[in-house]
């Protein structure tokens, strides 16, 4: 019962840390992708704005930019400026 109990607990762990994992990776992944659209559609893009991209942890956030990225004519439309 013990050893079963601390399998299942092993097993949980993993899988937990797994979907964390794939989270970061997303999150790395848009981050990369939003700077490199926003340095094509702007130019060589601030420190401060690269690191404020860099530090957003929000899929949804990240997402939400990458959007407006399409749309936006500078980085004060973007709400980065």
């Amino acid at each position: 019962m013990l050893e079963e109990n601390l399998i299942r607990w092993r097993d949980r762990i993993r899988e937990e840390a797994r979907r964390e994992g794939r989270q970061e990776g997303q999150i790395l992944g848009l981050q990369k992708l939003l700077l490199q659209q926003m340095n094509l559609r702007f130019g060589r893009l601030p420190t401060n704005v690269r690191r404020r991209i860099e530090g957003i942890s929000s899929l949804q956030e990240l997402r939400k930019l990458g959007r407006r990225v399409l749309r936006a004519k500078t980085l004060e439309d973007m709400g980065l400026g």
